[in-house]
């Protein structure tokens, strides 16, 4: 495992000397800024973003700049944008539904996703928010996702199903989950985000503790090709008892997770969940039991689960 802790201006004089490199293929960006091959996830956090359902909207938009900027390499968040979106793109921003109104901070988030991306040039139309709150769409003018599924159902392995139609609405995927535990995968975060929303019968799919459905349904080409970035909503993280949110397990982390390896966001998002259950005197999460989707989706070919195979950057602003 190879863990940096940078302050503000290590990154700064970082991304400045980045900021002169050849512009890179949106994919290849993720993986190569630095040299390194290994996927990359970057950990912003600030103790002044969030105060149960309060959001401060200026450090979360420097949190979100930061976060674009460490991953691409890129001088600036609309420089980031462009070089992991194409200027035809349909942009679905997947957010979550489940628990978003408790948590109360989807909406804030949205916003200054949105407004970051229209700085990049894309239009309005070009946005369409999945599972956003009601009052994105009013506040922000983005589109709304077609709702429904396809008439044939899709084989991915281990089970069948009809997929969203939203898929063949959108030609790029910004993945924008909650960190929460779940009680039968373990952790929900950017794996579960995609798979068990893009199905019709997610009910079918939670045996063996959803191993490897999950895997299975994100590495088919519909969701896996169109994935471009996971950012990760870990300002109010869900440690104990989730998926739904209980006051008594709900911390107020004030973290954005960045990366392009959706398997390792969510190992990185594990290991958060668990520093703070250990912390608290709480069992971990086992890997190798409630949350081994990772390791399934590992095995899958959907990414790296093991962090000692991860280069975790961690920022603090």
């Amino acid at each position: 495992m190879t863990e940096h802790t940078l302050s503000r201006r290590d990154f700064l004089a970082a991304s400045a000397c980045a900021a002169a490199s050849v512009p890179l293929a949106p994919v290849a960006a993720l993986q190569a800024v630095g040299g390194d091959s290994r996927p990359k996830v970057i950990r912003v956090a600030s103790d002044h973003v969030v105060r149960g359902r309060y959001v401060h909207d200026a450090v979360l938009r420097e949190m979100l700049e930061l976060t674009l900027t460490t991953l691409t390499g890129k001088k600036d968040a609309a420089t980031a944008w462009r070089s992991v979106l194409r200027p035809d793109d349909m942009i679905g921003l997947k957010f979550n539904s489940s628990g978003a109104a408790a948590l109360a901070t989807n909406e804030k988030l949205a916003g200054e996703m949105i407004t970051s991306i229209l700085s990049a040039g894309f239009e309005r139309r070009q946005i369409v928010a999945i599972e956003a709150p009601d009052k994105v769409y009013a506040a922000h003018g983005v589109s709304r996702p077609v709702y429904g599924w396809q008439s044939e159902p899709t084989e991915f392995g281990s089970g069948r199903d009809n997929l969203a139609v939203v898929l063949d609405q959108v030609t790029a995927i910004v993945n924008v989950p909650f960190l929460k535990s779940h009680n039968i995968a373990g952790i929900t975060c950017s794996l579960k985000n995609l798979s068990h929303a893009m199905v019709k019968h997610p009910a079918r799919f939670h045996a063996n503790h959803c191993a490897p459905f999950i895997g299975d349904i994100v590495a088919l080409s519909q969701i896996r090709d169109k994935l471009r970035l996971n950012i990760v909503n870990a300002l109010r993280v869900v440690f104990d008892k989730g998926p739904e949110p209980r006051s008594a397990g709900t911390w107020d982390a004030g973290m954005l997770l960045g990366g392009i390896d959706p398997v390792a966001t969510d190992s990185t998002g594990l290991d958060i969940v668990n520093s703070q259950r250990l912390l608290l005197g709480m069992d971990g999460i086992d890997l190798t039991g409630r949350a081994h989707h990772l390791r399934a989706a590992w095995k899958r070919g959907v990414g790296q689960y093991g962090l000692h195979e991860i280069e975790r950057v961690k920022l603090r602003i």
